[in-house]
């Protein structure tokens, strides 16, 4: 058992990815925790996702919260989520309910809907605010 929780969060700089990021690091200083930040990209779009990031680090690093992001090319964000959950044991996942962004809501219609049905773990879905 890890002395830290780990939360892994999915980014795609939507607004409801970062309501993600609020929540997970709201939940890692609850509990002494890390955060993890994944964020899939598509060819050809690596440096667009590397710089979505650079929110995400001022974030957590203003939130005095462990962290850690990564990029990852891939084609599909739900299976990327799910095997880094598996891999590196993670807790918990926290991903929004519909992003839209543009490489997060590419595939399969719901990310969220697949990753709260295929993961190992637990999922907290952050709603949108409407």
């Amino acid at each position: 058992m890890h002395d830290k929780m780990r939360i892994l969060v999915g980014w795609d700089a939507s607004g409801q990815s970062g309501r993600a990021l609020r929540e997970a690091a709201t939940i890692a200083k609850c509990f002494s925790g890390f955060v993890k930040v994944v964020t899939v990209y598509s060819r050809g779009m690596q440096q667009k996702a590397e710089t979505s990031l650079i929110e995400v680090k001022e974030t957590l690093k203003n939130e005095q919260v462990a962290h850690e992001v990564e990029v990852v090319l891939g084609a599909n964000p739900a299976e990327t989520l799910e095997n880094i959950a598996r891999k590196e044991n993670f807790e918990l996942i926290v991903i929004g309910s519909r992003g839209l962004g543009n490489t997060m809501s590419m595939l399969l219609g719901s990310v969220s809907r697949h990753v709260v049905s295929n993961a190992q773990c637990n999922v907290l879905v952050v709603k949108n605010q409407q």
